[in-house]
């Protein structure tokens, strides 16, 4: 038994539906080596475990990937933001709305702590008023928080990244699963929200696909899903997400590619006999 994969009862429709392909396609890959535990089982706490953590915190099998990426540290993300970008504690944030505000620029702040905080500061609204009592999630020693400029984001596209290679993408949009795939070429939404597609934009899906294969190749860590976009009509880098397989919406991504490259997320010693991934597994760089 090299890695094993935890089922949940969630019934969300599209997070139910992805676990369900995901997990059809690890146990393809992996066959016997791979164990589905059921959703409060602790498991074998040595087992590289894929799938949604349980809901209570306990020494079981861990996801093989950290979920901890400083992301907005990392000189390869950051030279792809395409917006004025800092990182800052709470008792500066203040401060530097304001130098976006001076400019004529909407602000946009977000919690360094996943899936913690996130705030609009137009221009003519105050900081104190937008946080409001979160401001004591952030005082003494919080999480500090990024001050982006507020932008336009258009058609954005989940890249997924393991071993510094785009093994599948897909547009984001919430409404999609793997059942969608593939797409057809070009497809692209204007926001997550929206319900119709947009066609024939290959072009867009090409320099989106640049950026990625940019932050790929040069970020700190070898995996990360990297999430990209039109940031006021230019491409560039939303932000990166832990390859937590299991843990992480899949849209429209080929779960098959995925389950092949999971291979190396494992620690060394489970894998250090595996195949060799051929090229064509993956998606290579346009021209670079």
């Amino acid at each position: 038994m090299i890695a094993a994969f935890r089922l949940t009862s969630n019934t969300d429709p599209e997070e139910r539906l992805e676990e369900a392909a995901l997990w059809k396609a690890m146990h393809d890959e992996y066959g016997d080596a791979i164990m589905a535990l059921r959703e409060d089982d602790k498991g074998d706490p040595s087992v590289p475990t894929f799938g949604r953590a349980m809901r209570i915190p306990s020494e079981s099998g861990r996801n093989p990937v950290s979920e901890r990426l400083e992301y907005w540290n990392d000189a390869a993300f950051l030279a792809e933001t395409r917006r004025r970008f800092s990182v800052v504690p709470f008792d500066r944030v203040s401060a530097e709305v304001g130098k976006l505000h001076a400019d004529g620029l909407g602000a946009f702040v977000k919690s360094t702590r996943s899936k913690h905080a996130i705030f609009r500061i137009p221009l003519g609204d105050r900081v104190q008023d937008v946080i409001g009592e979160m401001a004591y999630s952030f005082i003494d020693g919080g999480p500090s928080l990024m001050v982006q400029e507020l932008c336009e984001m258009r058609m954005e596209h989940r890249f997924f990244c393991i071993d510094r290679k785009i093994v599948t993408d897909s547009p984001v949009q919430w409404a999609l699963t793997p059942l969608d795939h593939p797409l057809p070429e070009g497809t692209a939404y204007e926001t997550p929200a929206a319900k119709r597609a947009i066609q024939a934009c290959p072009d867009v899906r090409e320099a989106l696909a640049e950026v990625a294969t940019r932050i790929a190749r040069n970020m700190e860590f070898p995996h990360a899903a990297i999430d990209c976009a039109l940031i006021n009509g230019r491409p560039g880098a939303i932000e990166l997400n832990p390859m937590r397989l299991g843990q992480l919406g899949l849209y429209a991504a080929d779960v098959r590619a995925l389950a092949r490259a999971s291979r190396k997320l494992l620690p060394e010693p489970a894998h250090t006999e595996d195949r060799a991934f051929p090229d064509e597994d993956c998606l290579e760089p346009f021209g670079m």
